[in-house]
């Protein structure tokens, strides 16, 4: 079994090293191998160096307090195997096979084994930047991949592998036993969000901001939102993203205009074809991670939040299947190929017409020039031959050269604007892509069955109405005749009464007369 962890090195580079190959230890390292260097901790550091600097423009090892923001120098990974399950010199191999495989054949690695625990382990020391220039980005998802190497080459020599890795919170020891013992100010925090988050009056960030003063927290917004209890003396507020999933910025503002309520069946049904199978996903994933269902215990919402603008997005643009999905990222990529395509040509063509314009004059006073042709005139003119492709031949060939570039230079503005877009067109729908086709290769297909019986069964119910509840109807229809019926009865009555009345009374008075 292989546990692979990581450390980020921002100073003292050359103390990694001898730490690598253990100089600075009490047992040395039992096998050092470089990759593109020495295998001397000085030596490679020296290199790594040159090749840092080189691309970095900067100090490899730190002299002074930096100013602003410090830069990851180099990467250290550790990679540990239970007990004997290898030998030092199959780890080695693995490692170096798993560093080639994870940052290719051009990156400067120092690799050693390591046997003076119980567990033999193996560092590796990897240089931010390879020696083409490419950057070194570590985070969750590099991390991921560096895992799955390992965990790929374990399994290849029959070694065991976790499975299923555990969470980690990244939560120290102490908050940990305050939160069991019901004294963590954190936790307190988190079910003060998460009671806020839902109150109806709360529809922004700023709503939830104030509320959370009004218990009592100081608040401070910017990039990030941090909070800490308003009698906590010198305490350290807490970003809120680092209580965990779901109390980031965007999570909050997510959480905030959806207020946990899942999309309804009436809204599945508003959609056809493949946006319906999606809206019914979503629902599920939305139902299973709002319950706690352990089958979405990997969701979050930025998945959430990913996943109903990847719905959107597929209504918006009339998304009906895969094929089509497929069709419109070949569109956007086109445009966003022509796109830039014709702004490289304009850009290109805007400097040759702005050569033509410099070089003119001395062009044309070689070209011209009186007397016999001299030996050298032709290697002369060898600079200027973008001027006799154009055909440039006299003072008017430059005006109208000038005139050309005004119009270049008046067309290039919206060029760029429509670069920028197409570009981010296609950012926008390769990320949409990349989510739909990573979300319909898991497991999705079983809350689509879960879901599609919901909804068979929800749209039988709107079909044909029950029959407790027709004959319901039937029956307040026919009370209300009855009473109608018995209303106008007593209108006819009393109206007859009251006819009856009138001519015993005419009948009297004739008799008076």
């Amino acid at each position: 079994m292989a546990v692979l962890i990581h450390f980020s090195i921002k100073s003292s580079p050359l103390a990694l090293l001898k730490y690598v190959t253990g100089e600075t230890k009490e047992h040395k390292a039992e096998i050092v191998t470089g990759i593109n260097c020495s295998e001397d901790p000085e030596s490679a550091y020296i290199e790594m160096g040159l090749c840092y600097e080189h691309y970095a423009g900067e100090k490899f090892h730190r002299t002074a307090k930096p100013v602003g923001k410090e830069h990851i120098k180099m990467h250290h990974y550790v990679i540990s195997f239970e007990g004997d399950e290898v030998t030092p010199q199959e780890a080695q191999r693995i490692a170096e096979q798993w560093a080639y495989d994870t940052f290719g054949n051009n990156r400067q690695i120092l690799i050693a084994v390591h046997t003076d625990t119980d567990n033999i382990h193996v560092h590796v020391a990897v240089n931010a930047f390879s020696m083409d220039g490419k950057r070194w980005i570590d985070n969750k998802s590099t991390l991921k991949k560096c895992r799955e190497n390992i965990n790929k080459l374990c399994k290849a020599k029959h070694l065991s592998v976790i499975e299923h890795p555990k969470w980690n919170a990244n939560q120290s020891y102490a908050e940990w036993l305050a939160r069991q013992n019901g004294t963590s100010w954190k936790q307190k925090l988190c079910d003060d969000i998460d009671r806020i988050v839902l109150m109806e009056n709360v529809k922004t960030i700023d709503h939830l901001v104030m509320q959370l003063c009004n218990c009592g927290y100081l608040v401070r917004k910017g990039k990030y939102l941090c909070v800490k209890p308003e009698n906590s003396g010198k305490r350290q507020g807490v970003r809120t993203l680092k209580l965990g999933d779901g109390y980031g910025l965007e999570e909050l503002q997510y959480r905030i205009e959806n207020k946990d309520k899942e999309m309804s069946l009436d809204k599945v049904l508003s959609y056809t074809g493949v946006q319906r199978e999606y809206a019914i996903c979503l629902r599920q994933i939305q139902i299973g991670f709002y319950r706690k269902d352990d089958f979405f215990i990997n969701v979050t919402y930025n998945e959430l939040r990913r996943s109903a603008e990847l719905l959107c997005y597929i209504h918006e643009h009339n998304i009906h299947s895969k094929e089509d999905f497929e069709k419109h990222v070949n569109s956007i990529a086109e445009k966003s190929d022509l796109a830039t395509e014709r702004l490289k040509e304009t850009k290109e063509k805007i400097k040759e017409k702005e050569f033509i314009l410099e070089n003119g004059d001395r062009y044309l006073a070689l070209l011209h020039r009186e007397g016999p042709l001299y030996p050298n005139m032709l290697k002369d003119l060898e600079p200027y031959e973008i001027l006799s492709e154009n055909k440039i031949w006299s003072k008017e060939d430059i005006q109208k050269v000038s005139q050309e570039l005004k119009l270049l230079k008046s067309q290039l503005p919206a060029f760029e604007r429509e670069y920028e877009k197409a570009v981010a067109d296609k950012k926008a729908v390769t990320a949409h892509y990349t989510t739909f086709i990573r979300q319909t290769e898991t497991d999705y297909e079983r809350c689509l069955r879960s879901g599609k019986k919901e909804l068979e069964e929800y749209e039988a119910n709107l079909s044909k109405p029950p029959k407790k509840q027709f004959s319901e109807v039937v029956e307040r229809m026919v009370d209300w005749a009855n009473k109608v019926n018995a209303k106008v009865a007593e209108e006819n009555r009393i109206e007859e009464e009251q006819r009856r009345a009138a001519e015993e009374w005419r009948r009297r008075n004739s008799n008076c007369r």
